[in-house]
């Protein structure tokens, strides 16, 4: 890429800098030349890079579909019994405070009918949620033991 703009731009950093980036995890991504899946994959087992993409996959897919207005038991059902599939597979998950909480998601969803809808409230307190459990496995919690939640804050 760089050999086609070359003249106009010597490097990745004078492309982030001119154009006021900041974003030291993007530049060292494009450092590697590698996904972080990847980059990694080795450490926890070789399947561990996919579950990792997908359950992130799945953890955007249902803030979206919350974020679209989704409210139809048989709109969210299939996305969160996916998502919590994928962060199921994790080693030692079932002792992670996230994914208690998107069970009990899952449950109340499956109490309802396919017809039913939930709330404005219930879709922003799933949202809020979907994004404390995501912050608590981008912490680390996809690839090693659950800590403490001084580690989170860290």
């Amino acid at each position: 890429m760089l050999k086609l703009v070359g003249d106009d731009v010597p490097s990745v950093e004078a492309f982030m800098s001119r154009y006021r980036m900041d974003h030291p995890a993007a530049l060292y991504r494009l450092r590697v030349g590698v996904p972080a899946t990847v980059e990694h994959s080795s450490e926890a087992g070789p399947e561990t890079g996919k579950w990792v993409a997908e359950t992130t996959q799945s953890f955007i897919t249902f803030m979206d579909a919350l974020k679209l207005r989704m409210r139809a038991k048989d709109q969210l059902h299939p996305i969160l019994q996916e998502l919590v599939t994928g962060y199921a597979r994790f080693k030692g998950s079932k002792d992670w405070e996230g994914r208690s909480k998107m069970v009990g998601w899952l449950i109340t969803l499956n109490a309802m009918k396919a017809s039913e809808e939930i709330t404005e409230e219930q879709s922003r307190q799933g949202l809020a949620l979907a994004q404390v459990v995501i912050a608590e496995a981008v912490f680390g919690r996809f690839d090693r033991e659950p800590s403490t939640c001084e580690d989170i804050r860290k």
